[in-house]
């Protein structure tokens, strides 16, 4: 049987200098049953918070404490109901926006209709290697989802560890996956000579939008949340993030940082701004009444037709990113130093998912190393010449080396051998 099972945010309400919080409490009653009755909470006068986000953190931490104890109270609680009920909820409140409905999207579309009525403390590990099997069988996806997949349901169980809602290991950890699962596709990047062709193609706005994408690399919500306060003319400080109608913080902490503005995009940029009525406040990429521009449509309607006519393929926005880490690579930049203009937390994704190498790249390479050898094949022949010429005399230097060019021995008119003889004689 599926247990009920709600998770509550609580109502926060102020009352006679005071805050408060309601909630619903299950009590026990004479005959056996629980009834669900109103409760509330003091959290504290209101002079004793700062502001409402103190009030909110003060109310998020007594409503998890709620929450926790009507988990214990469910032992044989189904995974679908802790899901649903609980750790949904939970990602709405806690997680990113984009994060929260990804998360929904996987456990709707490929997790909730296998798990049946299964109780979340029996769920195993050859549960989770049976579900990645058979969505794999199922579906044509590539390793990559299958592992996003994975991650979602061992974070499920991660939280539910957390919340005394699940004890042991985590069963999803030791999951493999599908060896025989699609390969994921190749990613892409644009070389510093086709974003030159796109821009010198491209009106204005959109042209601006493109070259921040591509001489500064920032992410698309960056781009949507970006300000004309955060623009110096030197450098833009990335600040928000808007995902659809969202605001978010960055991705990252490291994604909370400023990134140097080259003068070819500021030249783009003081242009752009000129023409929009040099505005100091507001958002720099908006849709003409103050809303964030949708930048998935200005790619499809705009871009990407400035890009048939050139016959080159639309590879998305992030395309434009990974090539400016390839474009610093190609010139010489440090891992280092491109991780930290494109704001990654960690070196290797850096160097793993966005660093390319441009064909002309590899072709360069080769042919420098058919230089160099021809050059060593060079030398050895210079030098097989000279001792053909001087004669073999390891002790001697050959002008290649830096001394004088050998001499020959010169023979005495008689031997030793021969003056003995005349004295002899005499």
């Amino acid at each position: 049987m599926k247990t009920n099972l709600r998770y509550q945010n609580g109502f926060l309400y102020e009352h006679h200098g005071a805050w408060y919080v309601r909630y619903y409490q299950r009590t026990p009653k004479e005959d056996g049953t629980r009834q669900l009755n109103h409760a509330c909470k003091h959290l504290g006068r209101s002079k004793d918070f700062r502001n409402i986000s103190d009030v909110e953190l003060c109310r998020a931490s007594f409503m998890q404490t709620i929450n926790r104890d009507q988990l214990s109270a469910n032992s044989r609680i189904t995974l679908t109901s802790f899901v649903e009920g609980v750790y949904l909820p939970w990602t709405k409140e806690e997680r990113r926006a984009s994060t929260s409905k990804g998360h929904h999207e996987i456990w709707i579309n490929h997790i909730r209709d296998r798990v049946g009525q299964l109780h979340l403390r029996e769920f195993r590990t050859v549960d989770a290697s049976r579900m990645l099997r058979a969505i794999a069988q199922a579906n044509d996806l590539t390793t990559t989802t299958l592992q996003h997949i994975k991650s979602v349901l061992s974070t499920i169980f991660t939280y539910a560890k957390n919340e005394g809602a699940f004890d042991g290991a985590n069963p999803v950890d030791g999951v493999l996956i599908p060896r025989h699962a699609k390969e994921p596709g190749e990613t892409h990047a644009y070389d510093l000579g086709q974003v030159l062709q796109i821009l010198d193609r491209l009106p204005l706005p959109e042209k601006s939008l493109v070259a921040t994408a591509a001489l500064a690399g920032l992410r698309q919500g960056e781009l949507r949340g970006l300000e004309w306060t955060d623009y110096t003319g030197t450098e833009v400080v990335i600040k928000r993030s808007i995902w659809m109608s969202v605001v978010n913080l960055p991705k990252t902490r490291a994604s909370r940082d400023s990134v140097p503005v080259i003068p070819a995009l500021a030249e783009i940029l003081d242009e752009y701004r000129k023409y929009m009525g040099n505005p100091e406040v507001g958002l720099v990429f908006h849709s003409g009444d103050g809303l964030p521009i949708c930048v998935d449509r200005v790619g499809r309607q705009v871009v990407r037709r400035e890009l048939e006519a050139i016959r080159l393929p639309w590879y998305g926005w992030h395309a434009f990113r990974r090539g400016l880490a390839s474009n610093l690579y190609e010139i010489g930049a440090q891992d280092k130093v491109v991780q930290r203009i494109l704001r990654h937390s960690k070196p290797h994704v850096t160097r793993e998912r966005y660093i390319k190498v441009f064909d002309r790249t590899v072709l360069d390479a080769v042919e420098k190393i058919q230089a160099r050898i021809e050059e060593l094949r060079q030398a050895k022949e210079d030098r097989r010449q000279l001792e053909l010429k001087f004669g073999d005399n390891a002790n001697v230097q050959s002008p290649a080396e830096g001394g004088f060019p050998p001499f020959a021995p010169i023979k005495p008119p008689f031997s030793h051998q021969s003056i003995a003889g005349s004295v002899v004689s005499c």
